[in-house]
């Protein structure tokens, strides 16, 4: 079966908000298969005046990955440091901290996220989602030939995501 594909940054508000609303939605939808594509809004290099960078959470969320931590209950965790908490992710300890209740070994996750385990990864990440797949703002929705992209200083609303969720899925 096809994947729906999800580019999100964990420190973009719009993809807080729309991934909420996803996950609202995707009860409805039991046969939906998730490809969570983490990317950073504002990579490090090229933006360096946008902080806190999401560069760490992008490649925390591929640690989680191949530990077998799901994937949507790491983003909840890290989008809940950052929003609700109001803490920095892009320190890797206050991190592991954060995500540490689904099973992660705080001193091997904080390792890989400074020790350059994943910075191939992530350079990668961001090279599909903006290169390959085009998406030029986030959260971004793909869905074999369709798609929902996030207008720019707005997002996605739950209204336009039941609309595609239920086009994918008819």
């Amino acid at each position: 079966m096809q994947k729906l594909e999800i580019f999100y940054d964990h420190t973009c508000p719009y993809c807080y908000r729309g991934l909420a609303s996803f996950m609202r939605l995707l009860p409805d939808y039991p046969q939906a298969e998730i490809d969570w594509q983490p990317v950073e809004a504002h990579p490090r290099v090229e933006e360096p005046e946008h902080m806190p960078y999401a560069d760490l959470a992008v490649m925390g969320a591929f640690f989680a990955r191949d530990h077998g931590i799901d994937i949507a209950a790491y983003n909840a965790r890290v989008f809940d440091m950052y929003f609700t908490q109001r803490q920095r992710v892009d320190n890797p300890h206050a991190l592991a901290e954060a995500v540490a209740p689904l099973g992660i070994d705080k001193e091997s996750f904080t390792a890989a996220l400074t020790d350059g385990t994943y910075n191939a990864a992530l350079t990668q990440a961001n090279a599909y989602a903006y290169e390959t797949k085009k998406v030029w703002a986030v959260p971004t929705f793909v869905f074999g030939d369709k798609r929902l992209d996030a207008v720019e200083g707005v997002g996605v609303t739950e209204e336009q995501l039941a609309v595609f969720m239920r086009d994918c899925y008819a």
